[in-house]
């Protein structure tokens, strides 16, 4: 019976893990500490009593659900509640993401891999409701309107929304990173009196405007492929 070593293991996962780029390294290092500390949280949760006042961390995820949840009802309507936990996943990922920078790390959103990869999800989850809500021939005719001439446009207006998703967020997050960089290059140890200043901007600041951002375009791009009897949020006739 073959046996396997723990420690050969390690080693192999090790050279693997390092082999990366230094954007991948980190997307896989956020994803983990995020995993956990959403698993602390969840735990946290279990034990709430919803009769006291929310505080800490909870207050922080209540004013961030309730905050999407808003933005979903004004643009999708009655499916808010099946797209709203893919937005907020999307944007606490994005937005630590988006800061990491301030912990030494490479922010992953400075990888065009990782932000057209994230483009790619959206477009398909665009695709999906698309279909489900119109059937995939009524979806499909949707290409050829208002005239079958419209077709090469309609598909390369389709195809480029993941591109332009992901670019716009990488362009955004990337030149932060280069700012930065020559800030501490050009200024040296004065660096320390701009910086703080200059990391406000382009990692908090900005972070949080291309999270925005990001998820807003989502959720426009969705609403598009929706009837518009569904765009109107009626809390009578949510759809699940």
């Amino acid at each position: 019976m073959m046996t396997i070593n723990p420690r050969l293991t390690f080693l192999s996962f090790k050279d693997f893990y390092l082999n990366l780029s230094p954007s991948i390294r980190s997307t896989i290092f956020i994803t983990i500490v995020l995993v956990i500390i959403l698993l602390i949280i969840s735990k946290k949760l279990d034990k709430y009593d919803e009769t006291k006042e929310p505080k800490g961390i909870i207050l922080v995820l209540e004013w961030l659900i309730e905050g999407i949840n808003g933005m979903c009802k004004e643009t999708i309507g009655k499916r808010y509640r099946v797209i709203a936990p893919y937005i907020v996943t999307v944007a606490i990922f994005l937005f630590v993401a988006n800061i990491s920078g301030l912990f030494g790390l490479t922010p992953p959103t400075a990888s065009v891999s990782v932000t057209i990869c994230l483009g790619l999800m959206t477009f398909t989850l665009i695709q999906f409701f698309g279909i489900r809500s119109q059937g995939i021939k009524n979806h499909l005719k949707g290409f050829v309107d208002p005239n079958p001439l419209f077709l090469p446009i309609n598909l390369i207006g389709e195809i480029v929304t993941p591109f332009s998703l992901g670019l716009r967020l990488f362009g955004n997050i990337l030149s932060g990173t280069v700012i930065m960089a020559l800030v501490y290059s050009v200024c040296g140890y004065f660096s320390i009196l701009v910086a703080p200043a200059l990391h406000c901007y382009f990692d908090i600041f900005s972070g949080f405007i291309q999270t925005l951002v990001f998820c807003t375009l989502t959720t426009v791009f969705i609403a598009g492929k929706l009837p518009e009897d569904e765009l109107e949020y009626d809390e009578d006739k949510i759809i699940e």
